[in-house]
Parts: structure tokens; C-alpha cells; sequence
């Protein structure tokens, strides 16, 4: 069955609108506090202390995570963010959205694809094939109120997913391809390429067009948590900043 209110994931379109709050919370905008501190200064302590947290937690509390395509920065823009807005499926993101412009350097059609961690392959869509158009439209309608798990997963596109020592589970979505050797079982190095940047699922994957490349890049801390879940956006931004370390 559908569940609106915790459906959460893949954008099918780059220009989706997707508005994370980046507002702050009323009790940091109050005045002083207790103990000499004023409240800005200990909403700010108390967030970067959650952000490191989640960031290790992310991480198994070790070296971090690479970014999933080199050279990448954060997404500049809000909505390409996890817990941003996903208005045509009544929904919010539960990953990083990595597209040209938006990053720093070009995400362009079949860019590598890396190993954020080591870690075991559990998922690799190698024998993925592409919706047909009038699919994608029925899905499309389908999700209009809230998208379940099984429908989520097809808005993925093709995909490959690894688990660290720790448990975390890194899911790369939209891929147009998995790189040579990976397959479920096999254990990757951190930085080793496991796939490449495409369009599957999605509009312009549907269309049979290299257009909108980009990499959907979600941390699952447990099945049932995402990494940046429950959290506003410059708590997002302040525990991604601790959690990926390069390259």
C-alpha cells in the first residue's frame, strides 16, 4: 500500500521542485539562555553535535565517505538534497542528487562512478532494462499521491548498491551502466569504479536520450533510516560537510 507520509526518493526529472527548509528554528532566533550562552550559539553547538553524529554513524565513525563521482562538491542547490521535496509523487528525496552545474566540476553521460567506502556489493542491475514510455506514464500517475517502496525503487532507475563493515548501505541509482566485475558478493575498494552516470528512470532515460545525466547517491544508516532524515537543511549541509572527506 502506499504511505505518502513516509514516501521518500528518486527524482525522475531534473527539474523536478523540490524545497528543503532551510530555515531556523524559532528557538534559535530567541534570546539568551542559561549558563551565559545565548540560544543562537547553542542551537548552533547542539546541531554541529548532532551533524557529527549522524555524519559518523554514516561512516562507521572511520575515514569518512568519498564522494561518489571525484571531483564533486555538495549540491549547491537545496533540492537536489536528501529530505528535499518531491512534489509529483507527494513525497521528499532520501539522497544526494549529483547533476551538472551543481557540483563543481561536469557530470556528463557515463562519467565514472566510485566506491564512496570499501565495502560487499549486494544489489547490481546489470540485466536492467528501460521503462517503455507508456509504463513510465502509468507509474507516473501512480505516484501522484505517494509512492510506494516498490515503486521507488523503479524511479531508481538501474542501480548498484554496497554495503560497508559497519552496515551502512550506499545505494547509487540512475546509472547507465555497471562497471566490468561488479556483481552481488564482490567486495570493492574505496575509490574503485562500480558504475557510470546515466538517466535510467527517468524522463530522459525513457525518451531514449543521454539528456539530464545525473547520480542519485542515498546512505542507509539501517533499512529504515537515510542519511539527512528528519533534518533541515543546514542540518543536512553541516553533517555532510563532516561525513564525506574527498577526493
Amino acid at each position: 500500500a502506499k504511505t505518502a507520509a513516509t514516501d521518500r526518493g528518486a527524482s525522475p526529472r531534473a527539474g523536478d521542485p523540490g524545497v528543503a527548509d532551510g530555515s531556523t528554528s524559532g528557538s534559535s532566533r530567541a534570546g539568551g539562555a542559561a549558563g551565559g550562552a545565548t540560544e543562537p550559539e547553542a542551537a548552533v553547538s547542539a546541531s554541529t553535535s548532532a551533524a557529527t553524529t549522524v555524519a559518523q554513524a554514516a561512516s562507521g565513525g572511520a575515514a569518512g565517505l568519498w564522494y561518489p563521482i571525484p571531483g564533486v562538491r555538495l549540491p549547491r542547490t537545496d533540492s537536489n538534497l536528501p529530505g528535499a521535496e518531491r512534489a509529483y509523487r507527494d513525497g521528499v528525496s532520501q539522497g544526494f542528487d549529483f547533476h551538472a552545474g551543481d557540483v563543481e566540476v561536469p557530470v556528463p553521460y557515463g562519467a565514472a562512478v566510485i566506491a564512496a567506502a570499501p565495502a560487499q556489493v549486494i544489489r547490481a542491475d546489470n540485466a536492467y532494462v528501460e521503462m517503455k514510455a507508456g509504463v513510465w506514464d502509468l507509474l507516473l500517475a501512480d505516484v501522484a499521491d505517494g509512492a510506494s517502496e516498490e515503486e521507488l525503487d523503479r524511479l531508481r532507475g538501474r542501480q548498484v548498491w554496497l554495503r560497508t563493515p559497519n552496515g551502512t548501505v550506499l545505494r547509487y541509482g540512475h546509472l547507465s551502466g555497471v562497471a566490468s566485475g561488479i556483481e552481488v558478493g564482490r567486495n570493492v575498494y574505496r575509490g574503485q569504479v562500480i558504475g557510470y552516470v546515466g538517466n535510467s528512470g527517468t524522463d530522459d532515460g525513457v525518451a531514449g536520450t543521454r539528456d539530464g545525466a545525473r547520480l542519485r547517491f542515498e546512505i542507509w544508516e539501517d533499512e529504515d533510516t537515510f542519511f539527512g532524515e528528519g533534518a533541515d537543511v543546514d542540518e543536512v549541509r553541516l553533517a555532510a560537510a563532516s561525513l564525506f572527506v574527498g577526493p
